[in-house]
């Protein structure tokens, strides 16, 4: 099966995929007890995929499934991370790992850049960097080295979780909306690898655990002041089940949004190619086939 990247200038939205295709495949999710992974979770469970889901604790209502065990782990732990990836090889149906969803992350209060008035200022807490960026990456690298070691005419998919914020400025959330702009990076990088199919997932404002109760009222004030809505998990698990089922999704990030956005609940952003930018798009072009990280030695970089 190829992985070649080609830009098709967007998916059509309004497909319903085949989730039939999901069944006995093994998926990992990282982050699967709470929130949008749960969500995910349940999702391939129902679709009949084995399902290994890595999380610091245990959900304890997707424990009675046959298909489903769970891993605990931390995904700033690498040595976690790769017991969750074995432990999904020995007990999913072919012994393989079909399809990753990079999913775990935190928010918070983000004050790295607030101004401190002290003679020399304290060394930043960043650990939403390290689980949101960082903990993606050791997901990402699993998954490529356990997609290598199957039969290359499997399918094999790596969904990585953004934001919007990776896409959006959104001041006061330096770690977030940081940690989210990269995974955008890593996505844009890996599709070009030709290893497996990547695609991102950016979802607008949710209403999960990751936020207080305090900062969900605070946002539910100001998008009803502005005549506008949240997006919903059931959007978010439907989007992410189009891309594992549908083998011609490449490359692409799809927002997660309000239904007076798209009708669908989704949509492909369409953005990191440079629709109408003959510039870029040519300075692309260079980058692509004149990378010195690539085409040079490690010991003559």
């Amino acid at each position: 099966m190829s992985f070649e990247y080609t830009n098709t200038s967007g998916i059509d939205c309004s497909v319903q995929p085949d989730l039939g295709s999901l069944k006995d495949k093994s998926v990992i999710v990282t982050g699967g007890s709470s929130g949008l992974g749960e969500a995910y979770v349940d999702a391939f469970v129902k679709a009949g995929a084995f399902v290994t889901n890595a999380d610091l604790k245990p959900n304890k209502d997707q424990e009675a499934k046959s298909n489903y065990q769970f891993c605990p782990c931390d995904v700033t732990s690498w040595d976690q991370q790769l017991a969750a990836f074995k432990a999904a090889v020995s007990k999913s149906p072919h012994n393989t790992v079909d399809i990753v969803v990079a999913n775990a992350g935190i928010s918070g209060s983000d004050p790295i850049f607030q101004l401190e008035d002290t003679d020399e200022p304290t060394e930043p807490n960043l650990k939403i960097i390290q689980v949101d960026f960082i903990g993606v990456v050791y997901t990402a690298k699993l998954a490529m080295h356990y997609f290598n070691k199957q039969d290359p005419s499997r399918d094999r998919c790596l969904i990585l979780k953004s934001s919007l914020a990776g896409f959006l400025d959104l001041p006061g959330a330096t770690s977030y909306q940081s940690s989210k702009f990269a995974v955008r990076g890593l996505m844009c990088n890996l599709r070009r690898a030709g290893r497996c199919r990547v695609n991102l997932v950016a979802p607008w404002y949710v209403n999960t655990p990751i936020m207080s109760e305090t900062v969900v009222k605070r946002i539910d004030d100001l998008l009803k002041k502005h005549g506008a809505d949240w997006a919903t998990i059931e959007d978010c698990a439907r989007t992410v089940l189009r891309i594992a089922a549908d083998s011609s999704v490449q490359g692409r990030s799809l927002a997660v949004v309000p239904h007076s956005v798209s009708e669908h609940g989704y949509m492909d952003i369409n953005y990191d190619d440079y629709e109408g930018r003959d510039d870029i798009k040519w300075l692309q072009h260079l980058c692509l086939y004149f990378n010195h990280r690539s085409s040079v030695p490690a010991d003559k970089q």
